[in-house]
């Protein structure tokens, strides 16, 4: 045991080696387009399908500190929400407790870190998008791939807009920088606002649904993907009625179905998953992507999550007696054996959400009884699979409030989409986030732009209130 914990503390020193190193490199996006590492040239279309696989790989290995779509913004996430804290490797680390404490500055080092590793992944798809699209040929392939690296670029786009943008008001000058061909200097470019930051999106993704591929594998783009992505988008613009159409199109579409077994999830992963989406592919034998031992040695489950979940049939298939490690998430995590192999997956979209997401939509968009009846209906679907008493409430704000509940204990501890309903709640008027989590300020709904790329912007990249 002295030599694991001898090697872990070794490893924890690298690792801190590394956070250091990142802090001082120039953030400011991207390189511009000549400069960008594609790995071969677009000249057909098995060229372009490469390079789509090399976009495809930057949601598993894109930054220098970590991999930002695997293990950072599902970290800092679910520290800002409720599910996680800082682990044992975490208490010297401003960085990682400022997120728990949703006090993140725009110095922060995991900001500095991902935010150019989304761009990169945008300015990737650019290339495939811009590039494809030149190709002289009749194949039909042609179609789909600029449609996986348009749902690719509306993916990394959504995520900057709910971290940094104020994506809760439709009137706010406050979006992102939105990336619609490969970058070809370094002028900076001003962000747009959030209406026209949703609809550059939601266009990405409404091509994706027309031209992308018919769902065959979880860890492709499909129609069926873009089509939850959308739905969840629709649901953050509060176009609700359409989110709930769109959230049943894909629950009624037979083409996923639920694990017998809410366990089944986490245990499958990627091998012949019948519930996920969209998720990352990797290979535990031959990657490393840092998730299950950041899982185990950076974030730790809260205090808060586990009182909520002592009395849920999922506690069991969530909650691990870590020892040294403190309470440990067992979707990604194995306290058994911390010499494992340490890479994982992330779970974009999986249909239990469409369930949640639907049941939502349709509370918010229709006060009929028969709206109640059906949106009760999809929460205790997912409750029956838990082995969960089922909801017995008629009432429209009660039944609103399970939805929150339900996907914090049906989602917890994966992508921090907890937090995010936190505040979409307090906007809408449902809750007061400062009684389940409170904040220093309003203006920390939302994380600062990295402070890197608003000073050499020359402040074109316009900082976020409050900071």
């Amino acid at each position: 045991m002295n030599y694991i914990i001898k090697n872990i503390r070794i490893f924890t020193a690298l690792l801190a080696i590394t956070i250091t190193s990142c802090e001082v490199v120039d953030v400011t996006d991207i390189q511009p387009v000549f400069q960008i590492d594609e790995g071969s040239v677009i000249t057909d279309i098995d060229g372009a399908d490469r390079a789509l696989k090399g976009v495809y790989s930057l949601l598993i290995n894109n930054s220098q500190f970590g991999q930002a779509f695997v293990v950072t913004l599902p970290g800092i996430t679910t520290n800002m929400g409720l599910t996680q804290k800082p682990g044992v490797f975490s208490g010297s680390s401003a960085n990682e407790v400022d997120f728990f404490t949703n006090e993140a500055k725009p110095d922060n080092g995991y900001i500095a870190d991902y935010y150019p590793a989304i761009y990169k992944l945008i300015n990737n798809a650019n290339h495939v998008i811009e590039k494809t699209a030149n190709l002289q040929t009749d194949d039909p392939r042609q179609e789909e791939i600029i449609a996986e690296a348009k749902f690719l670029r509306a993916l990394a786009h959504f995520y900057v807009l709910r971290l940094h943008g104020e994506f809760f008001d439709l009137d706010s000058s406050y979006g992102i920088v939105l990336k619609s061909s490969p970058v070809a200097n370094s002028d900076a470019q001003p962000r747009a606002n959030v209406a026209d930051s949703y609809e550059f999106i939601l266009n990405d993704l409404d091509d994706a649904i027309l031209n992308a591929p018919n769902f065959s594998t979880t860890i492709y783009a499909s129609k069926l993907a873009a089509k939850a992505l959308k739905s969840k988008i629709l649901l953050y613009k509060k176009e609700y009625a359409q989110a709930a159409a769109l959230a049943d199109e894909v629950i009624t579409s037979g083409l996923r179905t639920l694990e017998p077994e809410f366990a089944d999830v986490f245990e499958k992963k990627i091998n012949n998953p019948l519930e996920a989406i969209f998720q990352t592919n990797y290979d535990d034998f031959n990657e490393f992507n840092n998730k299950q031992a950041y899982f185990l040695f950076f974030y730790q489950l809260s205090d808060d999550y586990k009182e909520l979940l002592s009395d849920d049939a999922r506690y069991d298939a969530i909650v691990a007696n870590g020892g040294f490690y403190g309470s440990i998430n067992k979707k990604f995590a194995n306290p058994e054996n911390i010499n494992q192999r340490r890479s994982d997956t992330e779970y974009f979209l999986r249909l239990a959400e469409m369930y949640l997401i639907h049941a939502e939509a349709l509370l918010r968009s229709d006060n009929s009884e028969t709206a109640i009846t059906i949106a009760r209906g999809q929460v205790n679907t997912i409750r029956e699979r838990a082995g969960n008493p089922l909801l017995t409430t008629t009432d429209r704000f009660d039944l609103l409030e399970e939805v929150r509940i339900e996907k914090l204990l049906e989602l917890g501890a994966e992508s921090g989409e907890e937090w995010f309903d936190l505040v979409r709640y307090h906007k809408e008027g449902n809750l007061d986030i400062n009684t389940i989590k409170p904040l220093p300020s309003e203006a920390n709904l939302i994380l600062p732009m990295p402070q890197r790329t608003v000073l050499v912007s020359n402040n074109v990249v316009v900082q976020n209130p409050g900071y």
